[in-house]
């Protein structure tokens, strides 16, 4: 990109700077939003693409600065110069040190940390009337953003993450998301046992997604506004502190020979059937 597009972009109402050092201040603060810690200390974490950086800017987000690789920069800025507080013009050098993708669009955003994304789960959380999940210690963030993205397309309204979850300001969960996790957010709760419980005391129905003797079976199960529907972890299943505060449990039929399906299917699965009882079809 030359010096006539950057005064270009400046005549047009923003401002672009050049980055050609790795070891520039703002580049080695952005590689460091990929450990959770330093994320949280700056309340800041990385999108890759364009289409997540318009979506943070669509959601009402405050994306404080996009960094723009060079060949990148000459397709997208007039897209997304106007959606950042700053934006950066890295060298290929400087633009291979904040990225882990392997094709990279050459955009990466960060944007800060929002209340609409991410919070703690409270006993007024309880008192929501659609249709809810618990995730408890799902780990796997592709996992967990296949998770949000299959919610918000079957109408979940709320995702309760316990204990051991994966982080959904990490960029693999927003990735995988698709988008989804920057609009249908989720709470964090210290004990999914917990959430379980409070949940039923305020009427809910909470459901295991588990094999075991005497659950439901679904598709015979139906599903009504307000349930609360649990899934487990990638290779242990559900606690044994969770089971004991769950009311009902349900389990989907499969050929002969298999057993199970990851978290993230057996959600989408459990989720489609929720939508359908619901009556939104």
């Amino acid at each position: 990109m030359n010096g006539a597009s950057i005064s270009s972009a400046r005549a047009a109402g923003y401002s672009v700077r050049r980055i050609d050092s790795r070891q520039n201040p703002i580049v080695s603060g952005a590689a460091k939003l990929s450990d959770k810690k330093y994320r949280d200390s700056e309340g800041l974490f990385l999108l890759d693409g364009v289409k997540l950086a318009l979506e943070a800017s669509s959601s009402g987000l405050t994306v404080e600065y996009i960094m723009l690789s060079e060949r990148a920069a000459e397709k997208y800025l007039d897209v997304l110069g106007g959606t950042a507080g700053a934006v950066y013009l890295l060298s290929d050098a400087a633009f291979a040190r904040v990225t882990d993708e392997r094709a990279p669009e050459g955009v990466v955003s960060a944007v800060r940390y929002s209340e609409s994304v991410r919070r703690e789960f409270s006993e007024e959380d309880a008192d929501f009337d659609g249709s809810m999940m618990i995730l408890d210690g799902v780990q796997n963030p592709d996992n967990l953003g296949a998770v949000l993205r299959s919610a918000r397309a079957f109408g979940i309204g709320r995702v309760i993450c316990g204990a051991g979850c994966a982080d959904i300001y990490g960029r693999r969960v927003m990735r995988a998301s698709m988008g989804a996790a920057l609009h249908i957010g989720a709470l964090y709760t210290g004990s999914a046992a917990d959430a379980c419980r409070t949940l039923a005391a305020h009427g809910h129905r909470v459901i295991a997604a588990s094999p075991h003797e005497g659950a439901a079976v679904l598709g015979e199960f139906r599903f009504r506004r307000g349930d609360c529907i649990v899934i487990g972890n990638e290779g242990h299943g559900i606690g044994a502190d969770v089971m004991a505060e769950v009311g009902y449990g349900i389990r989907i039929p499969m050929a002969e020979g298999q057993e199970s399906l990851n978290a993230a299917a057996s959600a989408a699965v459990i989720m489609w059937e929720m939508y359908k009882d619901s009556g939104t079809l």
